[in-house]
């Protein structure tokens, strides 16, 4: 498949780990398009978040991980079909007694939006890339504007 002159796993190969944009700043609710890939997996979602969920999200994340017992979970969105706008899951854990973490992802896009889509995949990350990723999160949830990107290893 083709999309604009590259085919999609050219596409999602570049984006390997987990993004997220500010796609729609409004004065009641901050909208973000989320987007999570590992070499054979990708998904997408939009999602209206709280004006302050970023950064909510950045300090349950901080730190991470802790401990090779360190489990934390957060959602975005609601699975709920009445209520607009797309829904993910992120429950970071570490794959081994090293401490190595990765992030597993249940993302699902809104019917709204475009036709129902959900994707389930895992990510290998590096603890200093979820450091930055939580610092780029504070930065862009004040400018309501920009991407915050953590990428996979190339372990994944």
């Amino acid at each position: 498949m083709q999309v604009k002159g590259q085919d999609v796993k050219e596409q999602w190969q570049h984006v390997q780990g987990f993004k997220i944009k500010v796609v729609d700043p409004d004065e009641d609710y901050l909208g973000i398009d989320i987007q999570a890939a590992n070499p054979r997996y990708a998904g997408s979602a939009r999602i209206y978040a709280g004006l302050h969920e970023l950064s909510e999200f950045a300090n349950q994340i901080r730190g991470f991980p802790a401990s090779v017992q360190d489990e934390r979970v957060y959602e975005f969105g609601s699975r709920d079909r009445s209520i607009a706008g797309g829904y993910c899951k992120l429950w970071f854990r570490c794959a081994d007694h090293s401490g190595h973490p990765v992030i597993e992802i249940m993302i699902e896009d809104d019917e709204q939006q475009c036709p129902s889509g959900h994707a389930k995949l895992s990510i290998k990350v590096e603890a200093a890339g979820i450091d930055r990723f939580v610092e780029r999160l504070f930065e862009i949830e004040r400018e309501k504007s920009g991407q915050a990107m953590l990428p996979a290893t190339g372990e994944s």
